[in-house]
């Protein structure tokens, strides 16, 4: 898992992972995930989390949606990874969201 950080002004925490595939489809990276986005909106004061996937991956995307992320859309060619240009669907939430949940 890797996180780029934003300023405490308000900027968004975005949050990138991968995981070896002999740990794929046990819940694993759902459970960090909402852990880290936990760590990030009550001890840092975040106010929004993204993160992105190549829609060739819709598991990394189901990960996100767990986390209860939103899709915000796909931008074309606008990311690379081991497979070269792609394009990314990008998911967020907010503190706010967050909160109307509960």
């Amino acid at each position: 898992m890797s996180f780029l950080p934003g300023s405490t002004g308000g900027r968004p925490r975005y949050i990138g992972y991968c995981l070896r595939e002999a740990w794929w489809r046990q819940g694993i990276m759902t459970e960090a995930l909402k852990a880290v986005m936990e760590f990030f909106f009550d001890v840092v004061g975040a106010n929004r989390i993204e993160s992105r996937h190549d829609p060739r991956n819709p598991h990394s995307g189901m990960v996100m949606k767990k986390c209860k992320m939103k899709y915000e859309g796909t931008m074309r060619s606008s990311d690379r990874n081991n497979q070269g240009i792609c394009d990314a669907c990008w998911y967020a939430l907010l503190k706010a969201d967050r909160l109307h949940e509960e």
